[in-house]
């Protein structure tokens, strides 16, 4: 292994074998500036994903884009979310005796909608959300041709990268994110990913956006880190925790030589 890599992973394992670690540092979401107000902000996470995955961070019905002076085009094909069907039913509380309107969910529906890219009309200004100063390595992502957006959050997660389109969403301008998912991104030029969270993957991810901040010399996020990947241990304790490390090593050397090269900025041997 790469002597400056060997050295940050090793950094890394005895913190979290040992538990000493710096206090951690208080992680923020990107907020929502008033009047950026779209339909799928209200969406569920499912479908924002879905949206996302087909190459636009805003859709919407017919209706909706001409209440914006925009207008789908002809023969623009729909992209579809899914929508409850619902069957409000009268309870009586055992208590109370009072009777109770409960919502039951009977299955749900798709629902067309279409993407800002497929309609013509006025142009919609939104607030750019990006960091004032970029991450390290941001030119890798860059380089290496993947498209980063920053977009604020709604509390359901941190980040994504869509294996579909290779698009990287962000949600906090925290470097340790970008990594994590800039590191899905590399993983997927050389193995083939699977869809969702999968264990072994999210312990790739996460342990080389701990690798990564150590090298850059970052500190306050290892706490993060230990946590995110005991999430995804069959064991939880620390030594669990660093066996499941141990056993990614390889991969996570590979994505980060590919990322330090792309960025120029190659470890020295």
């Amino acid at each position: 292994m790469n002597c400056r890599i060997k050295e940050a992973a090793d950094r890394l394992l005895e913190m979290f074998e040992t538990g000493k670690m710096p206090e951690a540092i208080a992680r923020t979401m990107i907020r929502r500036e008033s009047g950026d107000n779209r339909p799928c902000d209200e969406w569920s996470l499912g479908n924002q994903i879905l949206m996302i995955a087909q190459g636009t961070m805003d859709a919407r019905g017919f209706k909706q884009w001409n209440e914006v002076g925009r207008y789908v085009r002809k023969g623009a094909k729909a992209i579809h979310i899914l929508g409850p069907v619902t069957k409000t039913v009268k309870k009586v509380d055992g208590e109370s005796e009072e009777a109770i309107n409960r919502v039951l969910i009977l299955g749900f529906r798709s629902i067309p909608v279409f993407r800002y890219e497929d309609t013509d009309g006025d142009v919609l200004v939104r607030p750019d959300y990006k960091p004032v100063e970029y991450p390290p390595l941001w030119e890798a992502a860059e380089r290496l041709g993947f498209d980063v957006k920053y977009e604020p959050g709604n509390g359901g997660c941190w980040g994504s990268f869509h294996i579909r389109t290779g698009d990287i969403t962000l949600h906090t301008h925290d470097p340790k994110t970008f990594y994590h998912e800039l590191a899905h991104a590399v993983h997927g030029t050389f193995a083939e990913l699977k869809g969702g969270q999968d264990p072994t993957q999210e312990i790739v991810a996460e342990t080389t956006s701990a690798v990564l901040l150590q090298l850059q010399g970052v500190a306050g996020y290892e706490r993060h880190n230990f946590d995110y990947v005991r999430s995804y241990c069959r064991g939880k304790e620390p030594g669990q925790v660093v066996k499941a490390v141990m056993s990614v090593l390889s991969d996570v050397e590979k994505i980060i030589t590919i990322i330090l090269d792309a960025a120029g900025s190659k470890a020295a041997a």
